[in-house]
């Protein structure tokens, strides 16, 4: 199945989401690309996908411009575009930004027992308008945007993060010097959740 969704943020910003329902073979024949035998299956299909999904996006070989840095965070070699993937099941979402801003972007597949584990992600200033579960995931999935967004690890998900979702859904990090602010969004997508920075 290819794209599921797809939405203009910005003029310089998309993002795309593909329900993934085809071999890895189908993938790696539009990248003109063979097996990596180092990877597990499961990996390769992840990669191939993200691979594809960003060539729809922007250019058709896009793809080939594709490296990750010292800290595995994904960019396009000689291009001033900025690209975040996310993975969950079968779904795999990718946003560009050619205009080169930061950006950040999470799917996970709704669970109920993520209220069970909301201590280790949630601090005392969080705060949705929403209750239990969705309360739970779009906290988790914004600070998982922002730690994109950071791209240098190190980051702790309860001193560094924090999520206010009042009319605006917004996200900070504050660590030492860096204190920085992003506007959010997100959708609910048949059994999942998208969340990503405006």
């Amino acid at each position: 199945m290819p794209i599921i969704f797809e939405k203009q943020i910005n003029p310089a910003k998309k993002l795309a989401v593909w329900h993934i329902t085809e071999p890895l073979d189908f993938f790696l024949a539009q990248l003109n690309q063979k097996a990596d035998e180092r990877l597990s299956e499961k990996r390769q299909l992840e990669n191939a996908v993200s691979a594809v999904l960003l060539n729809k996006l922007g250019e058709e070989a896009w793809h080939l411009l594709l490296e990750r840095d010292q800290y595995g965070k994904p960019f396009l070699r000689e291009l001033s575009t900025s690209i975040s993937f996310s993975h969950s099941k079968e779904m795999v979402a990718c946003v560009v930004d050619t205009s080169g801003q930061a950006t950040g972007i999470d799917i996970e597949q709704w669970r109920d027992r993520i209220t069970r584990i909301s201590s280790k992600f949630i601090n005392k200033e969080d705060r949705t308008p929403f209750l239990d579960v969705l309360h739970c995931h779009l906290i988790w999935g914004a600070k998982e945007v922002l730690y994109k967004i950071y791209a240098k690890k190190e980051l702790d998900f309860i001193s560094h993060l924090t999520v206010i979702f009042d009319k605006i859904f917004m996200g900070y990090i504050h660590k030492n010097e860096i204190k920085s602010e992003y506007q959010l969004d997100f959708m609910e997508l048949n059994n999942f959740i998208v969340v990503w920075n405006i």
